[in-house]
């Protein structure tokens, strides 16, 4: 599966913001690329690439949120429920890789994928617009 190409479409004009969206991208980059790996050496640097993109995203998540409260943002509850959304799921991939033999297909790869870059462009944006209407502080506290 091909890599994930950071696009300047991403970029939503926060800083802190845009450099963890970058980072995400290079962990379920390489990910996809540890797929490429067979057996015991494969499944070591996928657990090891699934959790640091768990870390990473709940970490990402936990910051963007403070931003958000910080900064009044309208749709923070709406946002909050995206990022649950997405934390579930995440869980979920990483029960299975734990207590089944573990795997991580694909199909599993292309819905991070996805499923990052619709949140970027769909959500994440509209912090991009928000913060620049309103000109706000980038602290993130």
């Amino acid at each position: 599966m091909s890599d994930l190409e950071w696009s300047e479409d991403y970029i939503i004009n926060i800083p802190a913001i845009d450099n963890e969206h970058k980072l995400l991208v290079s962990i379920i980059n390489d990910i996809s690329r540890s797929l490429l790996c067979h057996g015991s050496v494969q499944i070591k640097i996928v657990a090891e690439s699934l959790q640091l993109l768990s870390k990473s995203i709940r970490s990402h998540f936990e910051s963007e949120e403070r931003f958000l409260l910080l900064n009044s943002y309208p749709e923070l509850e709406s946002h909050m429920k995206e990022h649950s959304g997405l934390l579930a799921i995440l869980d979920n991939f990483e029960e299975n890789f734990k207590a089944r033999q573990p795997t991580l297909n694909d199909e599993m790869l292309l819905f991070l994928k996805d499923w990052l870059v619709r949140h970027i462009i769909l959500h994440d944006s509209k912090i991009g617009h928000y913060y620049s209407e309103n000109e706000l502080s980038t602290d993130q506290g």
